[in-house]
């Protein structure tokens, strides 16, 4: 009878840490998701993109699973099926951070032109506000696309500054800073905002050209590292169609696993050191 009690309590110990563990992990989860969710919809806001985060995360699941499910179909070990699905995972993220910077270049390019006649409107006598918007109306997204934001924010009562600051916070780019601080200090302490405005578009002009040229005479280093990073990629799944049988050991066996790993950390290692000797800051 002791005996029989000892494994009922035993048994109800475990079942009561297994609830606890599965309650846990559910309050884990919901909260990650919770985070993951506003994160999201922060970054998709700032990117002007309406979706709904819980979409994009729906899609990626299923994406996974699918890619999972085909490489195990095609007899490839769980572990590469596994990175394939950690991997595609995090592809929306990617896809993410990609459209950002380019929306950035974007913005980066339009800059100039768009200071320049800002500082004409302003030297023909129009108010800030009355010049911030008939410069965005003659804009072109994704520059049009901010200012109309600020407008919005500063006819709900935002102050200027405050605008600017989250106008920098969502353009972390060096000029969207000087142009802010330009504006402070012309409200602050007096001066000739329109001249400021001139010389700031002047000057990234001039930057701008210089990049130019920058991206130019790096191009080959660019390409050599494009490369050297898709040329063990192409080899190995040229070999993997020419000899089958000699490459599912790479594939199956642990030490192939580590080739491979070994493989894939030269290979990133290499691509970055090559990125970043090309890369040269103006």
């Amino acid at each position: 009878m002791t005996a029989g009690v000892i494994a009922t309590c035993v048994a109800l110990c475990v079942t009561c840490g297994v609830l606890l563990l599965y309650r846990t992990v559910c309050v884990a989860g919901a909260g990650l998701q919770r985070l993951h969710t506003r994160a999201a919809r922060r970054e998709l806001a700032d990117l002007f993109i309406f979706v709904e985060p819980r979409t994009l995360l729906v899609v990626s699941i299923v994406t996974a699973m699918l890619l999972g499910g085909a490489v195990l179909l095609a007899g490839l070990p769980l572990l590469l099926a596994a990175v394939s699905m950690s991997l595609s995972m995090l592809a929306p993220r990617w896809f993410m951070a990609v459209l950002r910077r380019r929306r950035l270049r974007r913005i980066d390019a339009q800059l100039p032109e768009a200071l320049g006649l800002l500082a004409g409107l302003l030297a023909s006598g129009q108010g800030f506000s009355a010049a911030l918007a008939h410069l965005a109306h003659h804009q072109r997204p994704p520059i049009r696309q901010e200012l109309e934001l600020l407008l919005r924010k500063q006819r709900m009562g935002m102050s200027l500054d405050h605008v600017l600051e989250d106008l920098h916070r969502r353009v972390p780019l060096p000029d969207v800073a000087l142009l802010a601080t330009a504006v402070r200090v012309s409200r602050d302490l007096g001066g000739n905002l329109a001249e400021s405005l001139r010389r700031l578009s002047e000057s990234m002009r001039v930057r701008r050209v210089l990049e130019e040229k920058i991206v130019a005479l790096t191009a080959q280093g660019r390409l050599q590292g494009l490369i050297v990073g898709l040329l063990p990629v192409v080899l190995l799944v040229v070999l993997g169609f020419m000899e089958p049988v000699a490459m599912s050991s790479l594939y199956r066996e642990p030490l192939g696993w580590v080739a491979l790993l070994a493989i894939a950390a030269l290979e990133i290692t290499g691509y970055v050191l090559i990125r970043r000797i090309v890369r040269i800051e103006v």
